[in-house]
């Protein structure tokens, strides 16, 4: 049964969907005590989670019992925030309701969360729903814990009856004619998905002469997130919203700066007041990683203090620091991010930062920050009450281009050429034997058109 479900799993081609990526049937092959199903939805705006949860929960709960059963696992827990009722209301009468499959006689329960950032991080959804703390360096399997996002899980159980993975539940949000949740097929032009949600719409407000040209498109979330290509980038297995935002304003101004303007202004301007430091999540949890002092001792190089620096390897890159802490905007993530690029390069072995002797720091109860003041400080006010209700019509675009990456580990191995058929669900990208990676599958039914080392392109019968 187990080794039936990772082999579905894997065939599928079932990845985080969380936004990392990670191939599930590697995580499904582990053996820990506790699933944890995180609907937290970590950043602002997006609300897919929210809407699969609704309208999907019996799906999801029978994933995080598929789950449970592949890992061994006597207790399940469904993590979401207090403040999504319905979704609430729906998981409790799917954990209720008889005939869901195996693990029936399994421990499942809700944990309820504060709407606070970065609540969706593995090392503090596992302290939150379950009091341990995951290692510095360390995963939530190191303290017995699996963390699956509820659209990686809705996916399991897809998979378990054979279904591929073929599209993304996305968010469209932020300054558009009609926000949604949509079902999209992979490899959609983004610019196609927006057109289907009714396209930008420009505020009353907007001073004259301001065209579509002044929002840019950020894909996944403002803090996480990241600006778009252009309208051809296509949707992934891990796309988890389309945020449409002015280009002036904190979040594209944050996420296109360049990481060598972060840290030439830094080696001048910090001073010391250590704000990232006390709203840091991984310091307040007791993991070693002090920002502001990374800040002090970047002008002395690697060496010096060494400590200090390489203690970048414990960032989990929220960017919290500088999009929110610093009252300067400087960004010691930037820093972090260049020097784990560094040690990568120089082949660093970490035999520093693993310690399991901590505890979380006693005013971390107080540090944590609330989402809507995080909106507020990002300038996202105007759409922080917006919703984007779940749109079930289907989608059919005349063309896809399917990336072979949708994740960490080797790119997809083709296995169709320019001129096939297929059918939607079809397979034609697998892992290379060996490697770590995702199969794909066609979204839509149609000839494919265009294989490369980037992706294969597929054209609507």
């Amino acid at each position: 049964m187990v080794q039936d479900l990772v082999a579905a799993v894997r065939a599928a081609g079932v990845v985080g969907a969380g936004g990392a990526g990670f191939p599930t049937h590697v995580k499904l092959a582990a053996q820990v005590d506790t699933v944890i199903a995180n609907g937290v939805e970590c950043d602002p705006l997006l609300q897919c989670d929210q809407r699969l949860m609704e309208s999907h929960a019996a799906e999801i709960v029978r994933g995080v019992r598929l789950a449970m059963e592949a890992t061994g696992a006597g207790r399940g827990i469904l993590a979401l925030k207090k403040g999504y009722q319905a979704a609430i209301a729906a998981l409790s009468r799917a954990i209720d309701a008889p005939g869901q499959g195996p693990g029936q006689e399994h421990n499942l329960s809700l944990h309820l969360l504060e709407s606070r950032y970065p609540a969706g991080d593995e090392f503090v959804l596992v302290y939150e729903a379950t009091g341990r703390l995951v290692p510095e360096t360390g995963l939530p399997l190191h303290v017995g814990c699996l963390v699956l996002n509820v659209q990686t899980l809705f996916n399991v159980a897809l998979a378990a009856d054979g279904a591929p993975v073929t599209h993304r539940l996305l968010t469209v949000a932020g300054a558009v004619n009609r926000p949604a949740t949509l079902w999209v097929p992979v490899g959609t032009p983004i610019g196609q998905v927006l057109s289907w949600g009714g396209g930008i719409k420009l505020p009353r407000w907007a001073p004259e002469g301001r065209t579509a040209d002044d929002y840019a498109v950020v894909v996944g979330g403002p803090m996480m997130g990241r600006v778009a290509a252009g309208p051809e980038e296509p949707v992934t297995k891990t796309t988890s919203g389309l945020l449409v935002l002015p280009r002036e304003g904190v979040v594209v101004r944050y996420l296109t700066r360049s990481r060598t303007s972060w840290v030439r202004r830094g080696m001048s301007t910090c001073d010391q007041c250590r704000d990232c430091t006390d709203l840091c999540p991984r310091y307040l949890l007791g993991h070693n990683l002090k920002p502001h002092e990374v800040m002090r001792a970047i002008n002395y190089g690697l060496s010096r203090p060494a400590d200090k620096v390489t203690a970048a390897v414990l960032c989990c890159e929220c960017r919290l620091c500088e999009a929110y802490a610093c009252p300067l905007e400087l960004s010691p993530m930037a820093y972090y991010v260049a020097i784990k690029n560094e040690l990568r390069a120089a082949g660093w072995v970490n035999d520093v930062h693993k310690r399991t002797d901590f505890q979380p720091h006693v005013t971390r109860d107080y540090r944590l920050v609330p989402t809507h003041r995080l909106i507020a400080r990002l300038g996202l006010t105007e759409w922080e009450k917006q919703v984007a209700p779940l749109d079930t019509t289907a989608y059919a675009p005349r063309q896809v281009r399917i990336p072979l990456r949708h994740g960490p580990g080797a790119p997809a191995r083709p296995v169709v050429a320019a001129g096939d058929r297929v059918a939607a669900g079809d397979r034609v990208a697998d892992i290379p034997e060996g490697a770590l990676g995702a199969a794909l599958h066609a979204s839509i039914p149609g000839r494919v058109a265009h294989v490369d080392d980037l992706g294969i392109e597929i054209v609507a019968a």
